[in-house]
């Protein structure tokens, strides 16, 4: 009777195993936060677009905060698309690989970030307001979607070394 019962035992929890195990999911992490990642730098672009380019009688931004603005909005915009377009047709990319590239994106969108906010934080230091801040708005949310952007990178990064060292994701 009791190799039966524990017979059972091991039926149940192999079933739970199969049926309940959480691993599944964590595959689909690194995908979601690609996606989410993709929509944090197409608003960056938005957004620091109109500061950048319609400033003629004030500087907002500095032409070195803006290289480095597009510079990394528009490389890791590209990465998270050749990513996603990759699992649409079913190729893996090493976790070690995109564990880089999540840090990478991670010092990056801090480093512009900073900038950005800086540049935001002199302009506004410095007294003369135009009768329409729009621009400062802009900058100023450009600045903090790019530190939203780097704790969207620091998750990917954590979630993907995690699974990678687990063996749930190639």
């Amino acid at each position: 009777m009791a190799s039966a019962e524990h017979g059972a035992d091991q039926a149940d929890r192999g079933m739970r195993k199969e049926y309940f195990n959480s691993s599944g999911a964590g595959k689909f992490l690194p995908p979601v936060f690609k996606l989410l990642e993709m929509a944090v730098a197409i608003v960056c672009i938005g957004l620091i677009d109109d500061p950048a380019h319609n400033s003629r009688l004030r500087v907002f931004i500095s032409s070195r905060t803006v290289a480095l603005a597009y510079a990394t909005f528009a490389m890791f915009l590209v990465f998270s698309v050749v990513y996603l377009f990759g699992k649409v047709i079913r190729e893996n990319f090493p976790w070690k690989l995109s564990s880089l590239l999540n840090l990478t994106g991670f010092i990056l969108y801090l480093a512009t970030a900073a900038c950005i906010l800086s540049d935001w934080s002199e302009t506004k230091n410095r007294n003369y307001w135009p009768p329409n801040t729009q621009r400062m708005d802009f900058l100023c949310g450009a600045g903090s979607v790019a530190v939203v952007g780097a704790l969207f990178y620091l998750i990917d990064l954590i979630v993907t070394v995690r699974l990678g060292m687990k063996g749930e994701i190639e």
